[in-house]
């Protein structure tokens, strides 16, 4: 789930995304930086209702990548894997691809859309998914083929669906854009390979056995509090309120949930719950047991 491939030559080159080409320029061995750029791989554009969606390609730090590519028209959304209140997560599938072994999407970190009095967690604008990639014959090309269905709202919710599909060469060096960088540097980090900016969850308490039925959070934003936010997901589709920050103070950050409504605590006890810790300096995916 996680972005795995965050040392060494790829961690430098995401300090630099501003940099575009640039950045992918650390990237490549010395002898081929004076190359010509490597066209892009890249599908046709698939026009939808208020969308066009399609698929690049490239590789990093000799991991390859194929990125779903979403444009959405000006003041709609589409959803995170865990939409919030409403809303339709998307959905990949890949079964008719070639010379395919696995395919992992990641989600860059999302953000809290409220709208109408109604809060959703996901994204706007042009959103990147990361998709990475693993042939079962690495000296043969991939002939990817993505169905891809997402959700999106503006006064009304539409479902969305594209039928994509690319040959992904075995040694497709490709530039990437800056934004597609940008889009894996946003993949929240795990335990194993947090950055000093990465908030971190220090405590979780529940009332669910001794006092009032709510889960309470404390978070430390190290580079700031600019942009945090927190977001669960209970296992096995079970489901967990949206998170609010109920006090801040300094590079800390509380926030609870009212699990008194609709939440299902017998089922959740014992399980683990993912958190995703957001902030403009970084973020990352943990989990804790619920108890």
């Amino acid at each position: 789930m996680a972005f795995a491939v965050r040392q060494g030559r790829l961690a430098a080159c995401l300090a630099l995304l501003g940099l575009g080409a640039m950045c992918f320029s650390l990237l490549a061995p010395a002898a081929a930086q004076d190359a010509p750029p490597v066209t892009a791989v890249a599908s046709d554009w698939i026009a939808g209702h208020k969308s066009r969606t399609r698929l690049t390609a490239g590789a990093v730090a000799n991991q390859h990548y194929a990125f779903v590519e979403i444009e959405l028209a000006e003041g709609w959304k589409t959803y995170w894997r865990s939409p919030g209140d409403s809303g339709i997560p998307p959905r990949f599938e890949f079964g008719k691809s070639k010379n395919l072994a696995s395919a992992t999407v990641l989600y860059p970190a999302p953000k809290r859309i409220t709208d109408k009095g109604e809060t959703i967690v996901g994204y706007t604008g042009t959103v990147i998914l990361p998709v990475l990639l693993s042939a079962a014959d690495p000296a043969k090309p991939i002939e990817l083929a993505a169905d891809v269905q997402f959700g999106m709202c503006k006064d009304i919710c539409v479902p969305t669906e594209a039928a994509l599909t690319l040959s992904i060469p075995a040694d497709a060096a490709t530039e990437l854009s800056g934004e597609a960088l940008a889009s894996l540097a946003r993949v929240p980090h795990t335990s194993a390979d947090l950055a000093p900016s990465d908030p971190r969850l220090d405590a979780v308490a529940t009332g669910a056995k001794t006092g009032p039925k709510k889960l309470s959070l404390s978070v430390a934003f190290p580079a700031g509090t600019a942009g945090a936010d927190a977001f669960l997901e209970g296992p096995g589709g079970l489901y967990l309120p949206l998170l609010a920050k109920t006090s801040e103070d300094g590079t800390r950050v509380t926030f609870e949930a009212d699990l008194s409504k609709d939440v299902d605590l017998a089922a959740l006890t014992g399980k683990s719950i993912a958190v995703t810790l957001v902030s403009d300096a970084g973020a990352t995916e943990t989990s804790f047991k619920f108890e």
